[in-house]
């Protein structure tokens, strides 16, 4: 549903951009962290670590979608939407896993490997429904790029009992 007057590129720039910014942030930030505490220490811990990211990653995210808007290119001039936007699909990304893992059950880990995994393809889907990207070029980008975080931040947390 499009207000009067706006037509799709001006509704990317105003909405889609700056939410699909904001998931992909917390997407792929956020799990990094999570994964180095859950494998280094205890559940609850690494949830706490992931919950403080999420806040971080969220903050930058509306911070910086606050500070791009200026009524230029996207003819928005509303930075408090578009931050609101950005800081809350960070948020949404990241404090989902975060929540799962502070849990601290046995599976707790492997349930927030899944939903990072999901939240991922999510953000593809919607990068191709709403960008019109290359469908191709969106999924090695976002395989790869939350693959990495996950495998870096678990392998960093691995470091702690040497």
């Amino acid at each position: 549903m499009r207000a009067r007057g706006e037509t799709r590129t001006t509704r990317r720039y105003r909405v889609s951009e700056p939410a699909l910014s904001g998931l992909v942030a917390g997407a792929v930030v956020v799990p990094a962290p999570l994964f180095a505490a859950a494998v280094a220490v205890d559940g609850w811990t690494a949830g706490l670590v992931g919950l403080a990211a999420t806040v971080g990653v969220a903050l930058h995210a509306a911070l910086s979608a606050a500070g791009e808007d200026d009524g230029g290119l996207s003819a928005a001039d509303a930075p408090v939407r578009r931050a609101g936007l950005a800081g809350g699909g960070a948020f949404l990304a990241g404090a989902l896993p975060s929540l799962t893992v502070l849990a601290n059950r046995p599976w707790s880990y492997l349930l927030a490997v899944g939903v990072v995994a999901v939240q991922l393809g999510v953000v593809a889907a919607l990068r191709v429904r709403l960008v019109d990207s290359d469908v191709v070029e969106v999924a090695v980008r976002v395989a790869l790029g939350g693959a990495l975080a996950g495998a870096v931040g678990a392998g960093l947390g691995s470091l702690a009992g040497l």
